[in-house]
């Protein structure tokens, strides 16, 4: 990122399935290498270790002030529950319950801050840094960045909006786009704000399929014209995205306005689609980076001669990957950490593909729900150059190469293997568990035959299959 404004550690109390944890987020190892791309975070472990909660938590701290706590305020334990966060090197809290003294300066591990706002309707509390607040200017502290709903109103031009140094989204691997009517070319009035940490309902079909309408006719017109900039322009974040599923989905993708009835649909190859018609994983890439595509648009940035998709910020991503083909889950991370280069991005997966796509990422292996050992959670390096079977290993604690069902036939085969060597009994049941497993495969039979190899060496017997 070429700002700091980043989450730097966040603690969490009586939150979901943690009684008490503690995450820091290092930047990227090697910053010299990684001109260019976004800074990693990868959340991995069973189901229920806690990963959306974990990323529910970090949304939070972005959430507007009202209405109260969302996601995250469903897995409070009890009116002890909170997190204390560190962002841009400023200490913050949010949590059922304040602090005795509500107005005073308060602390935690992460440094001093004061309790700022007291939801009554939720009985929910937010504390964060006022000297911050009263140095830096704009959405430079989160007390403003946090009201940016509120004071962003597109229909009343004379309450302009502070401008944005950095943004922060949410979105899961939901698939949500649809065929959707589209009454006429009309400007999208909606915030960019609105549901944008909401994972499941970040991604809003209507106002998506408007902005390409939008783009497509305007871009039409801007050809007609003769003005060939604006056109490049009008296009630029539409190019972005059929780049990006190119990259992802080796498929050639164009976006469609279609005038009788004005629709939009999708050419893919040589064939014209609707949405709805999509595969699962084609929809789900379109749908959150379309969305975050059109919010980064309409934000007003400090820096408006940044390219949008490298402007500071801050993504939580939710099993993404989780309607994509092994091969594209493979290209998914890459493609996204060169997209948004100047990005914070932490992200939940179950794929070891995903976890061993990227370099100079962090993974976190979040234990089993009641088998934390260790108050502190420590990151490793990303799986880059490894093998998925070592991935598998050391992330995900599986060292089974096989289905259950031919694990467990070798699992007999192992213990007939040492009753033999043991006490030279047993060849009979040792050659039926052999036959079986053969059976299932040339590369099952290989291994079999090896290993009958290296017993009749080591019996003087001839042991072999039929």
């Amino acid at each position: 990122m070429t700002e700091n404004y980043r989450i730097e550690a966040i603690a969490l109390h009586e939150v979901g399935v943690f009684d008490d944890v503690r995450i820091d987020f290092p930047p990227i190892a090697s910053p010299e290498r990684d001109a260019g791309k976004a800074e990693i975070h990868v959340f991995t472990g069973p189901n229920g270790c806690g990963k959306s909660t974990l990323l529910y938590a970090l949304a939070e701290i972005f959430c507007p002030i009202s209405p109260p706590l969302g996601l995250i305020e469903r897995r409070f334990r009890n009116s002890m529950s909170h997190a204390d966060f560190k962002f841009f090197g400023d200490a913050g809290y949010y949590g059922a319950k304040p602090f005795e003294n509500n107005s005073g300066k308060q602390s935690n591990e992460f440094g001093e801050y004061d309790i700022q706002y007291n939801n009554h309707n939720s009985a929910s509390f937010f504390g964060f840094n006022i000297a911050s607040y009263h140095q830096r200017q704009d959405w430079l502290s989160l007390a403003t960045y946090k009201q940016a709903p509120q004071n962003f109103q597109t229909s009343r031009p004379s309450l302009l909006p502070p401008k944005a140094h950095y943004a922060a989204f949410a979105y899961s691997g939901q698939r949500t786009l649809s065929k959707i009517k589209l009454g006429a070319i009309q400007e999208i009035s909606s915030s960019p704000f609105e549901s944008a940490l909401s994972f499941d309902s970040t991604v809003r079909p209507q106002v998506l399929l408007q902005w390409i309408a939008n783009n497509r006719a305007q871009s039409a017109l801007a050809k007609a014209d003769g003005d060939l900039e604006s056109a490049k322009r009008y296009d630029l974040a539409l190019a972005r995205i059929t780049q990006a599923i190119r990259e992802i989905c080796d498929l050639d993708i164009e976006f469609r306005l279609e005038r009788q009835p004005l629709a939009v649909t999708l050419r893919v190859a040589n064939d014209i689609v609707q949405f709805d018609t999509l595969p699962d994983g084609l929809k789900s890439i379109i749908s959150w980076i379309g969305d975050l595509s059109v919010r980064l648009e309409m934000i007003p940035w400090v820096d408006q001669s940044r390219d949008i998709f490298a402007q500071n910020l801050i993504l939580f991503l939710d099993e993404i990957d989780i309607h994509l083909h092994p091969r594209w889950q493979r290209k998914i991370l890459p493609v996204v950490q060169k997209l948004f280069p100047n990005s914070q991005i932490f992200v939940s997966t179950h794929s070891p593909f995903v976890v061993g796509s990227v370099e100079d990422a962090w993974i976190y292996q979040l234990p089993e729900k009641g088998k934390q050992t260790e108050r502190v959670i420590k990151p490793v390096p990303s799986g880059a150059g490894k093998s998925y079977r070592l991935i598998l290993e050391e992330i995900f604690d599986i060292d089974k190469e096989f289905d259950v069902e031919t694990e467990a036939l070798f699992d007999l085969f192992y213990q007939h293997r040492q009753a033999l060597l043991k006490s030279r009994r047993g060849e009979s049941e040792l050659l039926d568990a052999a036959r079986e497993l053969a059976a299932k495969g040339e590369e099952t039979r290989a291994i079999v035959e090896r290993e009958l190899r290296q017993i009749s060496r080591l019996t003087g017997r001839d042991i072999h299959l039929a």
